[in-house]
């Protein structure tokens, strides 16, 4: 490794898809990202439109070739003329009805089974669920269905079992004298670029994320910040199961927070589906989703009127309640946690979507506590700095969406060229990808890889893989038409070889001088 990539190398200090739409709309906070499992739509309708569908008319083209300049919005527009703003009016249950119909895992690799009508379904869900290495279900049908699969995966060889086994003894050596590996860059960079053991990412994460120090140095604990989030309630418990039960007397009637907590709830079940942490068996038929109806109550707002007609709870009372929510077993439980302490950790961001990937991804590999403190982490600290992405009108995403621009023409000319002859712009197909690190739609062996990188090094292994999904299938893309292209990049995720992206972008000569360049580039239009 040169001594100008070992240069580039940050270290702190020590001490999973399938037809899904792929674009995510930035530009104003209040806009949600249309994520795999995601609602298209819930706000700001009247700048939000879908990249999916028919034929777009040359109107509608130019449009889309409208660049993320400086302090100008984001936006898409649409390839099914205003078909965006009806559906923006579709009812909860609709919208439901519709993503579960589509809907696909991180898992869209294994075979999508399609069981007949006389199949016995409550058989299906008594099946034995074959997990992947990440927790993964593989064998789950579109309805999320778990049926019957007598495949039997293959075993590792002797020579990846051996392999396996050498890693984990070197990564074990190095985590015992942290303090002397993190001060040696090149070995630890090294090290990270071939990918830390299943067995030990966790741990090694929390060491990268200097998760130690920041869990001695905050004032509140994970616990306290959960309890804060759920203190001094006055919310009916009734049909709730305790998990909407609680809300903060100070913050429930702050139209920002009761969004939050909406939004956070009704993304939670649009995260990992398909993984067994967050798998969650459906309802009976005809059985009511009580926390479904509590968040009508809470859109109808009706929450003022609650308040007034409740008597002052009982202390025991309260404590029952809020034991309910902060006890929660299971992976969406922890996710809520997560999610919510980090929503009163940073009041000014609170909770943006794409927020759910990040922190579920986490949660897949170490404890809710954990996770949180690396949340807060990868949002606040050097060399990741994650949190102007989600902050108010997400501003650093117009940056990082140009400084990814700028680099496509640069490494990539010819194909930047076609892309923009076709009308395609870098927000139609890179946004989702850049504003979750990748965590949203593509699988887990790609995934892990980035982060392994990305926690030591920052945003360079982020443009890097970018650079590497496009370079791998320029030859292809070359060929394509606007509406090709776009379908293309739909079907990306689910045919990547992540381990083999992980090469091809460390061979890709991209330095940090780049980046700073189009960085101050970028700023200077700013002003």
């Amino acid at each position: 490794m040169s001594a100008q990539e070992s240069s580039d190398l940050h270290l702190p200090s020590t001490d999973r898809s399938s037809e899904r739409d792929q674009d995510i709309i930035t530009g104003d906070r209040e806009t949600i990202l249309n994520t795999p499992n995601g609602d298209p739509g819930t706000k700001n309708t009247e700048n939000v439109e879908f990249a999916n569908g028919p034929s777009m008319s040359n109107e509608q083209r130019t449009q889309h070739r409208r660049l993320s300049e400086p302090g100008n919005p984001i936006r898409y527009r649409s390839l099914s003329d205003d078909r965006s703003k009806s559906s923006l009016s579709l009812s909860q249950k609709e919208l439901r009805k519709s993503h579960s119909s589509s809907e696909k895992s991180q898992c869209s690799s294994y075979p999508d089974v399609r069981l007949s009508k006389s199949e016995d379904v409550r058989s299906i869900n008594h099946a034995e669920k074959k997990l992947d290495r990440y927790g993964f279900i593989m064998n789950m049908d579109s309805n999320g269905h778990v049926y019957e699969d007598g495949r039997v995966d293959p075993a590792p060889t002797s020579a990846q079992t051996k392999s396996f086994a050498r890693r984990e003894r070197r990564w074990a050596g190095m985590m015992q004298s942290w303090d002397m590996t993190s001060r040696r860059r090149k070995l630890l960079s090294k090290q990270l670029r071939k990918g830390i053991p299943d067995t030990l990412r966790a741990k090694v994460w929390t060491l990268l994320g200097n998760v130690p120090r920041l869990q001695k140095e905050s004032s509140e604990t994970f616990a306290e910040l959960v309890r804060k989030n759920l203190s001094s309630s006055a919310v009916k418990p009734d049909k709730i199961k305790g998990v909407l039960s609680m809300r903060s007397e100070s913050l429930v009637n702050s139209p920002s927070f009761k969004v939050t907590q909406e939004t956070i709830e009704r993304d939670i079940h649009r995260t990992y589906p398909r993984h067994n942490m967050f798998h969650e068996d459906t309802l009976s038929d005809g059985e009511e989703d009580d926390d479904d109806d509590f968040l009508r109550c809470l859109h109808d707002d009706d929450v003022s009127s609650i308040l007034a007609e409740l008597d002052q709870p009982s202390e025991s009372h309260e404590e029952t309640i809020m034991g309910n929510v902060r006890d929660a077993k299971g992976g969406q439980a922890a996710l809520r946690r997560v999610l919510r302490a980090y929503s009163v950790y940073d009041r000014d961001v609170g909770y943006c979507q794409g927020m759910n990937f990040i922190a579920g991804m986490l949660l897949t590999f170490m404890s809710e506590e954990e996770a949180f403190w690396l949340l807060v982490f990868v949002m606040n600290e050097k060399p990741c700095r994650m949190r102007g992405l989600f902050g108010e009108g997400m501003k650093e995403t117009h940056q990082v969406l140009y400084i990814a621009e700028k680099l496509t023409y640069q490494f990539l000319p010819k194909l930047a060229k076609h892309m923009e002859s076709q009308s395609i712009h870098i927000t139609m197909y890179a946004t989702q990808w850049l504003l979750t690190l990748y965590t949203s739609s593509f699988q887990f062996d790609l995934v892990t890889r980035l982060w392994d990188c990305f926690l030591a090094e920052g945003w360079k292994i982020v443009y890097r893989v970018m650079l590497a999904l496009l370079q791998n299938s320029q030859s292809t893309l070359l060929t394509l038409s606007f509406e090709e292209i776009l379908a293309h990049f739909r079907e990306l995720p689910q045919n990547t070889n992540g381990n083999m992206i992980i090469e091809i972008a460390l061979k890709i000569p991209l330095r940090r001088r780049h980046i700073v360049k189009y960085q101050k580039e970028y700023a200077r239009q700013a002003n």
